[in-house]
């Protein structure tokens, strides 16, 4: 590979090139010059129309189609037109210093996302997390503390400028490498390594309801949003969460399914502020909230696969239906007697399930005692659309 990538760039009439990479590498006299950057990005198709009858090399580190200009390539050109000549990646690079296979690990790029997936994270026994010009690998291990604080002796290692004369490999727990300056290079990847001793983040499935901001104890509990998650049998597609409230239903959905959209509608204002405090606590990128009435955004949002109704009138109901996608699922729950009469009777050739829970929690009495009190039984309907086979 090293001798292929040698002679694409001896061959080229034109490199594409950040500067630092054309201080590095030697680039022929002959070849035009030109800088990759933001600006080059944004213009690549002129770019490419620029120079359609020359030999164009993007150089590049690492994997091109790892979060690099190859993914934005391979959509501009055919297979024909491009040849890509990999090389080491970070993660590659790091794994190989500290002698760790690494066939299973999660490897995760904040150049491609917002937001960090620490719960995913942590769950997992071994993972990579490359940082970018601002959340370096010290500032990942401080985040990572930060939202789950039993991870701060977690066995981690930070590669700092790998591959370069001043590369650095550095071990430690999450804490120690998070107060180390050098762990805050500006190239650096932070591993999480094997440590079946530390604690993991729960499973977002029926977490506590004190996890999340709500109103008045107005929100799906735990044992509730479990059955409804597993009633909608999620998979990767589109959700819509209506009635959304506190959210806790849409993100458990979006935290147990990463390649799901979860769009969450709420109408009242103060819902709607807990909602986002929510979403940015668990930092979530796949849940997009929205400030309306769901029945005005039903021929806005994308076509959904998975739709959840905390109660709903059944004008809401009728239409949500209509626009979900052939073998979709919807999901209604009810506590009032009128919404329930309403799931007993609408839409009954397309239901599957009509189901009540009833759940009792132990109370203390002034004996010292406890005694089972039982909750507002919670009425859950499950309507399934034919598939368009059948």
């Amino acid at each position: 590979m090293l001798q292929a990538g040698h002679k694409a760039l001896n061959e080229a009439d034109v490199v594409v090139a950040s500067k630092n990479l054309r201080a590095d590498i030697p680039v022929p006299e002959t070849a035009e010059r030109v800088s990759m950057d933001a600006d080059t990005i944004a213009s690549l198709p002129d770019l490419l129309e620029k120079y359609k009858d020359k030999k164009i090399v993007f150089l590049t580190t690492g994997d091109p189609l790892y979060c690099g200009i190859g993914g934005t390539l391979s959509k501009k050109l055919s297979p024909e037109q491009l040849c890509i000549v990999p090389a080491p990646t970070a993660f590659q690079m790091l794994f190989a210093r500290l002698g760790q296979p690494w066939l299973n690990a999660k490897l995760c790029s904040l150049h491609a996302r917002k937001d960090l997936p620490w719960r995913e994270l942590l769950r997992c026994p071994l993972a990579a997390i490359y940082g970018d010009s601002i959340r370096h690998a010290g500032k990942l291990a401080e985040e990572l503390i930060c939202v789950f604080p039993e991870a701060r002796h977690r066995r981690a290692a930070v590669g700092c400028n790998l591959g370069l004369p001043d590369e650095e490999v550095i071990t430690g727990t999450l804490e120690e490498l998070a107060a180390k300056e050098d762990a805050y290079a500006s190239l650096s990847v932070l591993a999480l390594l094997p440590d079946p001793e530390c604690p993991v983040p729960d499973l977002p499935l029926g977490l506590s309801d004190d996890r999340y901001h709500h109103y008045n104890n107005m929100i799906t509990h735990p044992e509730v949003r479990a059955i409804v998650l597993s009633k909608l049998r999620l998979a990767p597609g589109i959700m819509w969460d209506l009635g959304s409230g506190s959210g806790s239903v849409g993100l458990e959905a979006a935290g147990l399914c990463s390649n799901l959209q979860v769009h969450s509608v709420e109408k009242d204002a103060e819902r709607f502020e807990q909602l986002k405090i929510n979403i940015d606590h668990e930092r979530i990128e796949n849940i997009t909230p929205y400030e309306d009435n769901a029945a005005d955004l039903l021929d806005t949002l994308p076509c959904p696969d998975r739709i959840f109704i905390g109660g709903g009138a059944p004008d809401l109901i009728e239409k949500s239906f209509e626009v979900l996608a052939p073998g979709g699922r919807m999901v209604v729950t009810a506590v009032m007697l009128e919404k329930i009469g309403v799931l007993s009777s609408v839409l009954s050739e397309f239901r599957e399930e009509l189901l009540s829970i009833n759940v009792s929690r132990s109370r203390p009495i002034a004996t010292g005692d406890s005694m089972l009190q039982a909750e507002n039984p919670i009425t859950i309907a499950v309507f399934v659309k034919p598939s368009e086979e059948k």
